[in-house]
């Protein structure tokens, strides 16, 4: 699934390691390095200045927005401790909880965390950051069908309030209730 998710990825424009063969369970990939062609660090290794901290956030924050509207999928543990910082920016690595937005249950709080992620790490360094909601903005914009890989971000939501269609909400319930009993009636009957 990684690997998929890897290649996927790639192919969407996202900033991974660019993957050049997998074969009997082993990946071969692009070594990420820094500007002198060492390893690159990780973030979490890297103290940065505001100016550096607010360029890699917004440099980020569209990656996880090509990863959501180019790919359809969610990281699932970005952080500090999964991206690289290579010679030319963030480098994002280590895919296994990588999911399909569109097929999990849990990709909204996945992505919610994972954009929270980047603003609490880099709002250390530019404390103005900690107070934007990327997260709910990109997500809202994805669940509209709205969100593209240019879509441009404010960092600011506004949560719509309006009148619950409690009707909807029982049907649902009923619905669940049904699908439960008759799951039930086939165990019985098995």
């Amino acid at each position: 699934a990684e690997v998929d998710a890897l290649y996927r990825l790639a192919g969407a424009g996202v900033r991974v390691p660019k993957p050049y063969n997998f074969f009997e369970g082993v990946l071969l990939m692009e070594l990420v390095c820094d500007e002198n062609g060492d390893a690159a660090p990780r973030l979490n290794d890297v103290v940065f200045t505001p100016e550096e901290a607010l360029q890699h956030h917004a440099t980020l924050i569209r990656e996880v927005v090509r990863m959501l509207a180019g790919a359809g999928v969610v990281h699932g543990d970005l952080s500090e401790f999964n991206i690289l910082l290579a010679g030319d920016g963030p480098v994002i690595i280590d895919l296994p909880q990588a999911v399909d937005a569109a097929g999990n249950n849990h990709a909204q709080r996945m992505l919610m965390r994972d954009v929270g992620n980047l603003r609490d790490f880099f709002g250390r360094f530019a404390p103005a950051l900690l107070a934007t909601q990327f997260g709910a903005e990109i997500w809202e914009l994805y669940q509209r069908g709205a969100l593209q890989v240019d879509t441009p971000l404010s960092g600011r939501y506004e949560r719509k309030l309006g009148a619950v269609d409690l009707g909807a909400v029982m049907r649902e319930i009923d619905d669940a209730r049904d699908e439960d009993a008759a799951r039930r009636l086939r165990m019985q009957l098995s």
